[in-house]
């Protein structure tokens, strides 16, 4: 049964529907046979299902060339139209998989972000440039970010740009997969097709093109944006008829709220998340829409070791901070109140581990993508957070239809 919306939060089997989730972008890589573990996929996915995790947020997209730095590889396209089978079969395969445990999925389709090749790289194909890379330096950053806002902000790019990525959509659409027959587009485990990972400061003529060409393709399925709305009322760009629900992305130490060498900095980044969430609640109130809370984490407690800059990559240090700042944000997104209609955490690691010895492909599968840390955010299989996260998916209350 497909997921709708309805009366401002969504439906699946004619009952109220919420959405407890995960980002598990890493999972079509992990189930593929090149680079991959399907027998780890598989002990992670029951990981999950036990939690009480219904949904996971996915990746439905990647660009090459495979040799390309800080990137998931390989690739599903490492050239403009061109695909790699094998890791088309490992989205088969992720989705198929967690068909059997009754989950359902966001089809993330492009991204922002260099990590997965997105949007930056449909700039560099078009333009034959290289983009400029982010690093460790500051001023990198707003480089990066025009070079990426090509792809909707400069004409002599957005032409070809946005139609090598609309082929792309209905590649991935109309995609049979190989272990069940289902077409992508009329699978009821795809609840939801979204347009990217934190698109930044796009135009909503842009949001608006994409999202009737990806509700087209995919009528009986659901359409988001990805954006992480931390900005004002104006990026709150969730309005077109097409898109289905609205988004926000919560990050206190990447924003600067939480420093994590210091002891005393929860306190703010509860406050700035107790705000955050019912502003952006109220937005999409205003929308008559849904609102998912998509991306949130915690690193771990490094200001019990304010000397060891390892500390909070260390999956021995603990969680105290990250276990208190979840109880608050689940509780007021979950069940104490009525404005969300669910949350995905970031980002389940599960069994794996930082490690100095990488697969074949210089790929470790944990929950921090390639261009961060392994461990920044990783959520493991024994961690605490995961029995606190369980507590809030069993909790049956939810968002009011």
């Amino acid at each position: 049964m497909f997921v709708t919306v309805k009366n401002g939060g969504f439906v699946r089997h004619g009952k109220k529907y919420v959405v407890h989730g995960a980002n598990y972008w890493q999972g079509m890589n992990l189930a593929s046979t090149q680079g991959g573990d399907r027998a780890r996929l598989e002990k992670e996915l029951d990981q999950m299902a036990a939690m009480g995790i219904n949904h996971l947020r996915i990746m439905a997209g990647s660009e090459g060339p495979d040799t390309e730095p800080e990137r998931m590889r390989p690739s599903l396209m490492p050239e403009p139209g061109q695909y790699n089978e094998a890791i088309f079969q490992g989205l088969d395969y992720l989705l198929d998989a967690m068909a059997k445990r009754d989950m359902t999925a966001t089809m993330v389709l492009n991204n922002f972000w260099h990590w997965s090749g997105g949007l930056s790289q449909y700039v560099a194909w078009v333009t034959h440039t290289v983009p400029p890379y982010p690093t460790r330096d500051p001023a990198t950053f707003p480089v990066f970010v025009k070079y990426a806002q090509r792809f909707y902000l400069d004409e002599t790019v957005q032409e070809l740009a946005n139609s090598l990525f609309k082929n792309h959509i209905q590649v991935v659409q109309t995609r049979r997969n190989i272990f069940n027959g289902n077409t992508y587009n009329e699978d009821p485990v795809i609840m939801s097709w979204q347009i990217a990972n934190e698109p930044f400061e796009a135009p909503a003529s842009w949001y608006d093109d994409l999202a009737k060409t990806i509700k087209q393709g995919a009528p009986r399925q659901l359409v988001s944006s990805g954006i992480e709305s931390k900005l004002d009322v104006t990026d709150f760009i969730h309005g077109t008829q097409s898109m289905d629900y609205a988004t926000c992305h919560l990050w206190v130490e990447n924003w600067g709220i939480y420093h994590p060498k210091d002891p005393n900095s929860l306190l703010a980044a509860l406050n700035f998340a107790t705000d955050y969430l019912a502003t952006r609640a109220n937005w999409a109130r205003q929308l008559g829409k849904p609102i998912i809370l998509e991306e949130f984490g915690m690193c771990r407690d490094a200001w019990k070791q304010p000397d060891n800059d390892n500390a909070k990559y260390d999956p021995a240090t603990t969680t105290n901070h990250r276990d208190a700042y979840f109880d608050q944000v689940l509780a007021q997104v979950s069940v104490t109140h009525d404005e969300f209609c669910g949350f995905l955490f970031w980002a389940y690691g599960g069994v794996g581990r930082p490690t100095n010895d990488p697969n074949q492909f210089d790929m470790v599968w944990t929950g921090d993508p390639p261009h961060e840390p392994n461990g920044w955010y990783s959520i493991y299989d024994n961690d605490t957070t995961t029995k606190l996260i369980a507590k809030y998916c069993h909790d049956k209350r939810s968002c009011q239809l």
